[in-house]
């Protein structure tokens, strides 16, 4: 089975919408009450963008999260070039737009650290056709700035990719036993409760079955040989762990008897002990003590047969 780990970029979706619901709400409700008819029709077609997009976004976080940034950003360049922004702030008109090419700027930032490198052309491109300098044409004095600010988010898209491949080959490796291959215990942990959902929903037993092989720790080749075999012996979507130095355990959905496998290892290994145990409904911990139940019938006192396989 695969593993995967919580990925990075939920956390910075999370962010950028706690902003833009609490901090951009919060600036453009007062609008329509307190200001101009074009700060009043800005502030309504933000609320719009927003109840659109935010439900959007659970189904398409990241194009749901570009658009709505992209939206909100092009809402800042049509504010700037309006005559009632620079009279409502007191500024004359090129503080007006030298600030709104400061904003653009983040945003432009932010659009490249979700949307990546031909969003941030695209928007760089459109920032210097729809902010005209009053005077000298084209911001080509900010346009430094503006590839720099998307640069940068470039630079953490990049980055946080790159994290997140490095976090899953840890993962991977964590969970992997590197002398066979298998799937360790922390990864039985982390399946073992999504096997018994599966099987819940469809309604079938879960099996549970515990090797003790009583191999060699000399003999390692032993181990991987086994390890070749009960993945052979397996069918697919039924995990296989390695829990201990000759201690494997298996989590097979939908399997009434497990005879035939335990037939087929007992061959090439006759000194090994299995048992089998249902465990739907059981937790992890409760189907481990049933197995040393039926595996010892004293601490002292190892059973020298093959288990009974349980009929599901």
């Amino acid at each position: 089975m695969a593993h995967s780990s919580e990925s990075i970029w939920p956390w910075f979706h999370r962010l950028y919408w706690n902003t833009a619901l609490f901090g951009g709400l919060a600036l453009a409700l007062p609008q329509l009450w307190l200001g101009q008819w074009g700060a009043q029709v800005l502030a309504v077609a933000y609320g719009l963008a927003t109840l659109v997009a935010f439900p959007l976004a659970r189904r398409y976080p990241k194009a749901a999260l570009v658009a709505h940034l992209a939206a909100a950003l092009g809402m800042c360049v049509w504010a700037s070039q309006q005559p009632w922004a620079a009279l409502a702030l007191g500024w004359n008109r090129e503080m007006t737009l030298y600030a709104s090419a400061t904003v653009a700027t983040l945003g432009l930032t932010v659009l490249a650290m979700f949307g990546g490198l031909w969003v941030m052309v695209v928007a760089v491109m459109l920032l210097a056709t729809l902010l005209p300098h009053p005077e000298s044409g084209l911001y080509w004095v900010v346009w430094p700035l503006w590839v720099l600010g998307g640069l940068v988010g470039l630079s953490v898209f990049k980055a946080v990719h790159k994290l997140e491949a490095t976090q899953q080959e840890l993962s991977k490796v964590a969970l992997r036993d590197r002398q066979t291959g298998l799937s360790n215990r922390l990864a039985l942990e982390a399946d073992y409760e999504r096997y018994q959902a599966l099987a819940s929903r469809s309604d079938q037993p879960l099996l549970f079955s515990y090797w003790l092989l009583g191999v060699s720790k000399e003999r390692p080749q032993l181990l991987q040989e086994l390890a070749k075999v009960m993945q052979d012996a397996l069918r697919q979507g039924d995990g296989l762990y390695r829990v201990g130095d000759d201690q494997f355990c298996g989590l097979h959905i939908g399997l009434v008897s497990g005879h035939e496998l335990t037939e087929r290892l007992s061959r090439r290994f006759p000194q090994a002990q299995v048992v089998w145990v249902v465990c739907n409904g059981l937790a992890l911990e409760e189907a481990l003590n049933h197995v040393q139940e039926l595996l010892y019938r004293s601490p002292r006192q190892p059973i020298r047969h093959l288990a009974s396989v349980p009929k599901a």
